[in-house]
C-alpha cells in the first residue's frame, strides 16, 4: 500500500483503494478473506508531515472456539499515523510517539508505506478466541454434540476418571 507523497497536494486529500489479504501479508490470519478489503484515507499534508486516517472493511470466515462451527463475521478497522520525512526533527517525533499521542512512522520524501500500519490494525482487531455469538453453548465435553442445537443426553454429574484421584484425597481430607 505505497503512496506516492508527489501527488499528494498540500492540505486534504482523500484515496480509496482496495487490497488483498496476500498484498498485506494477512492471508493466514483467517480460515478465508471474503472478498478484497476496501480501504478509505483521509490524509492532511503539511510540508514534509502527513497524517493519515484510515479506515477498512472486512470480512471473514471463522471457526468459532467453543461450537467449532464456521462463521462469517464483517468488522471495521480505523487507524491514525503520523508521518513525517526521514531524518527530520527526530526528537519531537520521538515525543509525540512516547506521550501516546499516535503511531508515528517515515517516508522518504517519495512514497509512503502504509502498509504496516494497515496490516498492524487489522491484526490487533481480530479476537484472540473468536465466537460465533456471545451465548453460544459449545460442545458437551462427554459426546461432543453441539449444545446449540440442542440438550444431549449425557450425566452432568459423570466424572472424568482423570480426576478421580484427586476426589479420593477429597474425601479422604473430610473423613479426618
Amino acid at each position: 500500500m505505497r503512496i506516492s507523497v508527489f501527488e499528494l497536494r498540500e492540505g486534504e486529500n482523500f484515496l480509496e483503494f482496495r487490497e488483498t489479504p496476500e498484498s498485506l501479508e494477512i492471508g493466514s490470519l483467517a480460515s478465508a478473506f471474503k472478498s478484497e478489503i476496501p480501504v478509505k484515507l483521509w490524509l492532511h499534508r503539511h510540508e514534509n508531515e502527513i497524517v493519515v486516517r484510515g479506515a477498512a472493511s472486512l470480512t471473514v470466515t471463522e471457526e468459532c472456539s467453543r461450537c467449532l462451527e464456521s462463521y462469517d463475521r464483517k468488522f471495521d478497522v480505523q487507524f491514525e499515523v503520523f508521518c513525517d520525512k526521514i531524518g527530520a526533527r527526530r526528537e519531537e517525533q520521538e515525543a509525540r510517539e512516547a506521550e501516546g499521542e499516535t503511531f508515528t512512522t517515515f517516508h522518504d520524501g517519495k512514497t509512503l508505506d502504509l502498509g504496516p500500519c494497515l496490516r498492524e490494525a487489522i491484526v490487533l482487531a481480530f479476537p484472540i478466541k473468536p465466537v460465533c455469538k456471545e451465548d453460544c453453548k459449545g460442545l458437551c465435553p462427554v459426546c461432543g454434540k453441539n449444545l446449540n442445537e440442542g440438550a444431549c443426553n449425557c450425566r452432568k454429574d459423570q466424572l472424568d476418571a482423570r480426576w478421580s484421584i484427586l476426589d479420593r484425597l477429597k474425601k479422604r481430607e473430610e473423613e479426618n
